[in-house]
């Protein structure tokens, strides 16, 4: 590798470059691992829209589940393959931490949520599921690492604004489904493993590394549970593909690829906490997309989430702090 490299680009492949003392100022690379976050979160968000018009054009959640695993993964295989073969190779004593992030981490939250906002609205599956990263802060802390007091008013103030931003003050939400709501709180716990899970892989390997495989092993998952020659092929409708397709793009590849990325730069827990922007976006392209109601509430409450981010960003992390 030339020495003329962009540090932030070699630390998007180079767990350790990320890490490892560079003529980059901290500040920098701050700003970039919240800005990959942001990106994430905001394709994310755009990317539930879309599955919830793929379950109403008749996709069970499952399926969609699967199928994005699938494609998800021959994208990325395809993509590093070109690009960064070497990056392909792991040590076999890794292989259980790879097949604990790709089966539990990432197909099993996919499905569950999935699961989830099939029976609740999107918005209150996430601000469910994003108490993940308030279970990462006290897991840190628990654990003998410092979390700042602007990291825990952080996490605060972008649950709060999670909390309006998806609208789930509503009255209604006293009839919402039980199952639902237990879908998403385990969804939460998942959520949470995922990113911790991810954050260990990434002090040993790169992010393309880590997307290839882990999607490899949630494949591999999915295929005990139902094998990929007994998912409905031919009896799904093209508009439904095309659905697909979107997913895989904008809901996959792209905010999987941020995110992790993201981590390679920041602790996970703060990737997480930007993650919070996503049901504002949820609740911005579900007024757009399906015609649902934004209430003023809701930006009130995509603000809040954003002036989290804001001062969790202003708090640097040290060596032994998250």
């Amino acid at each position: 590798m030339g020495s003329g490299r962009d540090p932030r680009a070699l630390a998007l492949v180079d767990p350790a470059a990320a890490r490892a003392p560079s003529a980059e100022p901290a500040p920098l690379r701050l700003a970039l691992g919240y800005g990959l976050a942001v990106g994430g979160a905001t394709c994310f968000g755009i990317g539930g829209v879309i599955a919830k018009t793929a379950f109403n054009a008749g996709v069970e959640p499952a399926v969609l589940a699967e199928w994005r695993v699938l494609f998800g993964f021959l994208a990325f295989l395809v993509i590093v393959a070109a690009w960064r073969p070497a990056a392909l190779r792991i040590r076999r004593a890794d292989l259980t931490l790879f097949l604990a992030f790709g089966v539990a981490g990432l197909a099993g939250v996919s499905l569950v949520f999935y699961l989830a906002i099939q029976r609740i609205p999107i918005g209150v599956a996430l601000v469910i599921e994003y108490t993940g990263p308030i279970l990462l802060l006290v897991w840190a802390r628990l654990r003998g690492r410092r979390v700042g007091g602007r990291l825990w008013l952080a996490a605060a103030l972008a649950l709060a604004g999670c909390f309006f931003a998806a609208g789930a003050y509503d009255a209604t939400l006293r009839e919402l489904n039980g199952v639902g709501l237990a879908l998403a709180a385990a969804d939460a716990v998942i959520f949470a493993l995922y990113f911790a899970l991810a954050e260990r892989l990434q002090t040993r390997y790169s992010t393309s590394t880590v997307l290839v495989w882990g999607f490899g092993f949630a494949l591999v998952g999915w295929s005990v549970v139902r094998p990929l020659w007994t998912l409905p092929w031919t009896t799904t409708p093209p508009e439904a593909y095309a659905l697909l397709a979107a997913v895989v793009v904008v809901a996959t590849v792209i905010p999987f690829a941020l995110t992790l990325g993201a981590i390679a730069l920041i602790p996970a827990a703060r990737v997480g906490l930007a993650g919070t922007l996503e049901p504002a976006v949820a609740a911005v392209a579900a007024w757009v997309v399906l015609g649902e109601r934004l209430e003023p509430l809701q930006l009130v409450g995509g603000a809040i989430v954003l002036a989290g981010i804001v001062l969790a960003q202003s708090l640097r992390p040290t060596a032994g702090s998250v």
